[in-house]
């Protein structure tokens, strides 16, 4: 029969094991689970015509659209809310358009591959504009953030920043000076760049 004295010790010596495991495991597992979640949510919007425009500037704003309960969104409710929110469908993803026809931003799961599709499971929408490829970097800005606003409304999802945390004023605020501020390196640049 054991004494207290022994149970006690018994049960530090396993408490003990067990924190030793913990922390030997413990990067081993944040680790592949960071790497999944990377590989499972980023999709790549803007791959094909990054390649394109190597040599140009580049400055991305991303804004993701999150299910308050983790919950997918009904496909069909999104692809008929995006449509009569005025988004064009275009090789799997939705954009927003200008006057001249120029794209503003894109519209897209945020999970891998992206495509918006009436079997597409998601819980994360993902907005994404490239403001150096907009006509008007702030106005563009300012549309795409009252889109966001207003599908958030309509699907109960939170307005997210590009870490996917809720975002806060003085991240729009920061954003709205990015805009400006392509806005105004559009204005100081060439027309033709290639002539530099």
């Amino acid at each position: 029969m054991l004494t207290n004295f022994e149970i006690i010790l018994v049960t530090f010596a396993l408490l003990t094991f067990l924190v030793i495991l913990y922390f030997f495991f413990k990067s081993f597992f944040t680790r592949k689970l960071m790497q999944n979640t990377f590989s499972d949510v980023q999709p790549m919007l803007f791959d094909d015509e990054i390649q394109k425009v190597d040599n140009f500037k580049q400055e991305l704003i991303i804004l993701n659209l999150i299910s308050m309960d983790k919950s997918n969104y009904d496909p069909n409710q999104i692809l008929t809310l995006l449509k009569n929110l005025g988004a064009k469908y275009t090789n799997g993803f939705f954009g927003y358009y200008d006057i001249s026809d120029k794209e503003i931003f894109r519209i897209a799961s945020g999970i891998n591959p992206g495509l918006l599709e009436a079997e597409t499971k998601t819980y994360i929408l993902l907005l994404a504009m490239d403001l150096y490829k907009t006509i008007n970097p702030t106005k563009a800005f300012e549309t795409m953030l009252q889109v966001a606003t207003e599908i958030a409304e309509k699907i109960d999802a939170t307005i997210c920043d590009e870490s996917r945390g809720p975002i806060s004023k003085q991240m729009i605020e920061h954003l709205r000076s990015k805009a400006q501020e392509a806005s105004i390196y559009q204005t100081t640049q060439p027309i033709f760049q290639n002539e530099r």
